[in-house]
């Protein structure tokens, strides 16, 4: 059963899940701009182009082929293209991007991207080998349905990724420290409170295992990402135009000095390794 937590819109369980209660609002039309694109893409490119590197070097080696062609893999959400772009080389990729003026900066580089909602824009009978979220699965309000469908549309013996904030990470904890003493601001922006697309999940081992227990899939690796990087941390805090300069610069000093502390710390991204239930 879940209980108030520390917002109004903030949400517990015994069990140790966390949820939201935020609105999704995703700009499907392209109309209007929350956040700053070209400071996201600045501030969030280095550090997830790292990552995807070691997570598709990871898949690499776990997914194979059958019958001479190259494995099949579905990037849901795929925003600018950079797990797409990091993944080609090794897989035939597809992505899938709600967002008009996003899925357009993806297409424009030459990938196949299907702008709506997954599993909408798919047929039935669509099978992939991989099917990744990359920071999307804890945006995505029913998450049992999301992974449902996954093991509707996965190949025999195909993976699910789901490479997602992590509960138990050192800054979340940090940022629930500050809430608890009247300082929330942190804690609001962990959740993405007033971005077009919150967070309405935070999850961690055990709560990623019981969602995919409920709907037929296993938990089979884990392993955890870096969740910062000096570089371009400025402009990834300026994504908000809500923060000021002075503001983003104090904040980027202050966490770039305590980056080499917060490293050795529980990690802040985690990916999980799904695939189907025996």
């Amino acid at each position: 059963m879940m209980a108030k937590g520390l917002q109004a819109w903030h949400r517990i369980c015994a069990c140790g899940y966390e949820g939201s209660t935020l609105a999704v609002d995703i700009d499907v039309d392209g109309g209007r701009e929350v956040v700053d694109e070209e400071m996201r893409e600045e501030g969030l490119g280095p550090l997830r182009q790292r990552n995807f590197q070691t997570l598709v070097a990871d898949l690499a080696q776990r997914v194979k082929g059958s019958g001479g062609r190259r494995p099949k893999l579905l990037d849901v959400g795929c925003a600018h293209g950079w797990f797409l772009e990091a993944s080609q080389p090794h897989f035939d990729v597809t992505g899938i991007e709600p967002d008009a003026r996003i899925a357009a900066i993806a297409t424009q580089k030459g990938f196949a991207v299907r702008k709506g909602f997954f599993p909408d824009v798919l047929d039935s009978d669509e099978r992939f080998d991989v099917i990744v979220f990359n920071d999307v699965l804890e945006h995505i309000p029913d998450i049992d349905s999301a992974l449902r469908a996954c093991a509707h549309h996965l190949n025999d013996g195909g993976w699910v990724v789901v490479n997602a904030p992590a509960r138990t990470g050192v800054l979340y904890r940090i940022s629930k420290g500050m809430a608890r003493v009247g300082l929330p601001a942190s804690f609001d922006r962990m959740w993405q409170k007033g971005f077009p697309s919150p967070h309405v999940h935070y999850l961690d081992d055990s709560s990623m295992a019981a969602i995919a227990a409920n709907t037929g899939l296993r938990v089979s690796a884990i392993r955890p990402l870096p969740s910062m990087s000096a570089r371009g941390l400025y402009a990834r805090i300026r994504t908000d135009r809500n923060v000021s300069f002075a503001k983003a610069a104090g904040i980027a000093s202050v966490l770039t000095v305590a980056s080499p502390a917060l490293s050795m710390m529980p990690a802040d991204i985690k990916v999980w390794f799904l695939q189907a239930a025996p």
